[in-house]
């Protein structure tokens, strides 16, 4: 599995195993949400993946970058920001096994909505892992 995969399934488990996530959205966190039916919101997503080529003690490696997303259809920004804070509060020092190929711990760098009258509420953040190559 590559450097990308293994950051996407530590994150998406950390925030899978976090109460005050999973109380408000089940089972509902995504690497890619469903496209069959209405929309069941509110629900969590990985977005974009970033990876940047660099050496660790002269071996290769990555400082790799995700977004999650994490979209409601509730009225106004309260549910999407605090699925957010408590997602990033699960996930700012969170070790993942060093025998999976992380170097440190994850961290979260940026955090943002993407707000429109017409469209589902959206909150954003970014985390950062530097991870072995291989």
């Amino acid at each position: 599995m590559t450097p990308e995969l293994r950051l996407r399934d530590a994150l998406l488990g950390c925030l899978r195993t976090t109460p005050a996530v999973s109380a408000v959205v089940c089972e509902k966190i995504y690497d890619d949400v469903p496209a069959d039916g209405e929309p069941d919101l509110p629900w969590i997503f990985a977005g974009p993946l970033n990876a940047t080529r660099l050496e660790v003690g002269g071996l290769p490696a990555w400082d790799l970058r995700l977004r999650i997303f994490i979209e409601s259809a509730a009225f106004d920004r309260d549910q999407t920001w605090s699925l957010a804070r408590a997602g990033m509060w699960a996930v700012e020092g969170f070790e993942p096994p060093p025998e999976a190929g992380f170097c440190d711990r994850l961290s979260v760098r940026q955090a943002g909505d993407v707000i429109s009258p017409l469209t589902v509420k959206a909150v954003f953040f970014d985390v950062a892992a530097v991870m072995l190559d291989g």
